[in-house]
């Protein structure tokens, strides 16, 4: 199913934002770091806490793509049992969610992200 979800995301993503936007990795790895840390507020973490976490990420050499995808996705899984939600239903829930809006809804909420400057 997970990757089914995927195939509907990137479609969803390319319907509200452009081919460009969705090609553009600086811009891409924002928005993921932007709902990290979402989470990471939802789970009582805070900003001071996640700041020092930032510093401490980027005092470390780069990483891998690859391999750090594959953390975040372990990660993810670890937490999602750990607070007791499904993964794949939280993502199924969120894409019918998304589909649910006007595309203009997100590509809104996009410029205004981009015009203060959270762009690659």
């Amino acid at each position: 199913m997970i990757k089914a979800l995927t195939k509907i995301s990137v479609e969803w993503g390319l319907r509200c934002f452009g081919v460009d936007h969705m090609r553009n990795r600086g811009i891409r790895a924002l928005r993921f770091a932007e709902e990290a840390l979402e989470l990471a507020q939802a789970c009582g973490v805070s900003e001071a806490k996640a700041a020092e976490l930032v510093r401490v990420v980027y005092s470390r050499p780069q990483g891998v793509i690859h391999q750090e995808v594959g953390g975040s996705m372990v990660t993810l899984a670890v937490l999602c049992h750990t607070v007791g939600i499904d993964l794949e239903e939280a993502f199924e829930i969120e894409v019918r969610r998304c589909l649910s809006k006007d595309p203009a809804h997100f590509a809104k909420r996009n410029k205004e992200k981009l015009d203060l400057g959270l762009t690659a």
